[in-house]
């Protein structure tokens, strides 16, 4: 099985978009980089929800802040426990 049949069974998925709406790194537990943010819809220490294109993501976490917010880009560092999308 390769590496991209792997993570389609990994994630439940049949397929994994061609062009993905949005694409999150992240770094271990204290940090992750989000790509294709459309806003910030409310912004708290505990929760930051977005919009991006194709839907939204609530991140969850601890001490959460906002590091980089530009052109789409959102850095956000803290203690990253989830992120959900909505």
């Amino acid at each position: 099985m390769g590496f991209i049949e792997e993570i389609k069974n990994c994630f439940c998925v049949e397929e994994l978009p061609v062009n993905p709406c949005y694409r999150a790194v992240i770094f271990g537990d204290s940090a992750v980089y989000l790509e294709n943010v459309k806003a910030i819809v409310y912004y708290t220490t505990e929760e930051i929800a977005l919009t991006v294109k194709g839907g939204g993501i609530i991140l969850r976490g601890e001490n959460l802040y906002v590091k980089k917010y530009c052109a789409g880009d959102l850095a956000v560092c803290g203690k990253i426990k989830a992120l959900e999308r909505v």
